[in-house]
């Protein structure tokens, strides 16, 4: 047995509802640490290149099945830019819906939802991975997805927008506090415009998440979205690489 396995059956974590908490703590926890501190990364070993990205096309309609990967995606922007993202959590009049909600968004946004106050947030800071399976799911239309934005190019990327459960309550609420809510057809979907759009840092994290983890298979890291980044992202460990941010 090795050190890895020891660990994850002392813990308990044996079920993929545990492994996918496990990586949602580490992947935060590698928010509030240095960039490639290699010293003090956890050997995931076996655990995390246990099940692909790709494996959930058919068999899932959550993005929280690649909960563990996201979160090593927004420690990864952060590592590039420590301004990007900034971590909310439920309380204050802030609701966080499902476990499927990837609670960041820039620090400006992260205010002035606070400041409205009694929101239900279903979604918010969305990666690259979670995008790619909108899309793939959309195009098979699957979980009821009435549409879906190119990887890459999500509103939910750009770290300044956020859904909300009881978005016909909190219009008014939302605009007064710089929300803008003007996305046809996407009642739910409100856009913070004083935030920058930081759209392409998730595809580049990925990018350099990949080629930390794969140094005999490297692409390019550009922040764009292409055939050679989805070839990977479709290979990629969906509970998270072995190194992380």
């Amino acid at each position: 047995m090795t050190q890895s396995q020891g660990f994850h059956r002392l813990f308990g974590f044996g079920s993929t509802a545990a492994r996918l908490r496990l990586h949602t703590m580490l992947g935060a926890a590698a928010l509030l640490g240095a960039c490639g501190v290699d010293a003090e990364e956890p050997d995931l070993g076996e655990l995390s290149s246990e099940v692909r990205v790709d494996s959930f096309l058919t068999s899932s309609c959550s993005t929280a099945v690649v909960i563990g990967l996201s979160n090593q995606i927004a420690a990864e922007v952060s590592c590039i830019n420590p301004s990007s993202l900034t971590r909310f959590a439920a309380g204050s009049g802030i609701t966080i819906a499902s476990n499927a909600v990837l609670p960041f968004l820039s620090a400006r946004a992260k205010t002035d939802l606070q400041a409205v106050g009694n929101v239900s947030v279903n979604s918010a800071f969305r990666t690259v991975a979670a995008q790619y399976l909108l899309v793939e799911w959309f195009n098979r239309g699957r979980c009821g997805i009435t549409a879906a934005a190119a990887p890459g190019r999500s509103n939910h990327e750009s770290g300044r927008a956020v859904d909300l459960g009881n978005f016909s309550s909190r219009i008014t609420a939302m605009a007064n506090h710089g929300w803008s809510h003007s996305v046809p057809g996407d009642p739910v979907h409100f856009d913070h415009l004083a935030s920058a759009d930081i759209r392409g840092r998730d595809t580049l994290a990925f990018q350099r998440l990949w080629n930390r983890n794969n140094p005999s298979d490297l692409i390019g890291a550009d922040g764009i979205y292409g055939p050679q980044t989805e070839a990977r992202l479709r290979r990629s460990p969906a509970e998270g690489f072995a190194r992380g941010a």
